[in-house]
């Protein structure tokens, strides 16, 4: 059967020195459609989920209709939509049904009152039954969520509904509005439901993010992506990081002794999927040494594809020639500093909220030396401005702490570009 799917795995160095010590190994797993020219799109199963509360009243409630009437507009006839609203109450304004009564769906939306507080998991619950009505293997089951504001005390509950969606198959897409909702919670729901989650700094934006996610889900070509390394004797996982569509650290959902098992979802023919596997590896002698083999995965409910798999085996070679051996790949070396940036600030941000002002300033500053060697000038000044708001009052601001963590695990979007 034809694979439809280019599985790259490059080894962050071709050769290691021969020292008689275990050493740190990269490799960097690239998934890419192997023409341009990929099956046709699958039909979607969206259920968007709006926040209606008292403070979305205005520009951004505006802003919200009209991102909803662009999806409404562009989903296909085949496709199935359902519209959920939540303050501290849950309506169901649009159950699930094929995109087609446009008009009448958005003159529904059009009647959208602010009103109320910020209750989550009733909304994310609501949604993901509309989901389920329409739920198909051979569709792209997703949930948007927008909100601008933070929970009640249903922080718990709403990790658990993520979880359940993702066990499913339906990957959650987390929005905040602003500066006052939890940023912490919503890259949760996200990384729970291996989904994406974008912060909407103004409310004009809500747009870009609504049709970021609609070309998204018309890009996705194939479900199920998994991939399975399995380390040979002696070579030790250690730490495990997706990359696209942002950066989460997955180690403790995918390592299991010398076994690294990845569940990573659908697989959008635009950008692509990767991940990054930092392993040890035993001394060697000279010569080359295989460090396992790397499955990867994928239904494509078009071509009628079913658990495809593409094989790769994984090696190095152990050499005496110091210059062979200090020779590194550019491309995994690059993704290994994106990744640093990102553990630095997060770091940063956890001995931050433990109140350790002198830990949290110095892993902020090593990361704001990080971006600046990345070019990424914006974020280098982001950090260095928490350091004083940090020093001056112990604590991070809303909107540097939603910058570092959103720039941080967004870093790879411009390799995709």
């Amino acid at each position: 059967m034809k694979n439809e799917l280019n599985v790259r795995c490059i080894m962050s160095k071709d050769a290691l020195p021969v020292t008689g010590l275990e050493q740190a190994v990269y490799a960097l797993v690239d998934i890419k459609p192997k023409s341009k020219t990929m099956p046709g799109a699958m039909a979607a199963n969206l259920a968007l989920v709006l926040d209606r509360s008292g403070s979305m009243d205005g520009e951004k409630m505006e802003n919200m209709k009209e991102a909803v009437g662009y999806v409404v507009d562009h989903l296909s006839d085949r496709d199935l939509i359902s519209i959920t609203i939540f303050d501290d109450q849950v309506e169901t304004l649009v159950s699930s049904q094929v995109a087609q009564n446009r008009d009448e769906i958005k003159t529904k939306v059009g009647s959208i009152i602010a009103r109320g507080g910020t209750q989550i998991s009733d909304g994310l619950g609501a949604g993901l039954k509309e989901v389920m009505k329409g739920y198909a293997r051979e569709r792209v089951n997703r949930i948007l969520l927008l909100t601008d504001g933070r929970t009640w005390d249903d922080e718990d509950a709403s990790l658990r509904l993520a979880g359940e969606a993702g066990k499913q198959g339906i990957a959650v897409t987390s929005a905040g509005i602003g500066d006052d909702w939890n940023e912490k919670l919503l890259l949760q729901i996200a990384e729970q439901s291996r989904g994406n989650s974008h912060w909407i700094q103004n409310p004009i934006s809500i747009l870009d993010a609504f049709q970021q996610e609609v070309d998204g889900m018309q890009a996705v070509v194939a479900t199920n992506l998994k991939v399975l390394m399995r380390m040979s004797p002696g070579v030790r996982p250690i730490k495990v990081y997706t990359t696209v569509p942002m950066i989460a650290d997955v180690t403790h959902k995918t390592v299991n002794n010398n076994i690294v098992s990845a569940d990573l979802g659908t697989f959008d023919g635009t950008r692509g999927q990767a991940m990054l596997i930092e392993a040890r590896v035993p001394a060697e002698k000279a010569g080359k040494f295989r460090l396992g083999q790397v499955e990867v995965s994928y239904d494509m409910p078009t071509e009628g594809i079913r658990a495809q798999k593409n094989k790769t085996d994984l090696s190095v070679t152990f050499t005496a020639d110091v210059a062979a051996a200090a020779k590194v790949n550019a491309e995994v070396m690059n993704m290994v500093e994106k990744l640093s940036a990102f553990k630095l600030q997060t770091r940063a941000l956890t001995e931050a909220e433990a109140g350790n002002i002198a830990a949290a300033t110095q892993k902020l500053q090593a990361a704001a030396t990080v971006f600046l060697n990345l070019g990424e000038d914006e974020l280098a000044e982001t950090a260095e401005k928490e350091i004083l708001t940090l020093k001056k009052t112990g604590n991070l601001s809303s909107v540097g702490t939603k910058k570092l963590e959103y720039g941080t695990r967004k870093l790879t979007q411009t390799m995709m570009k």
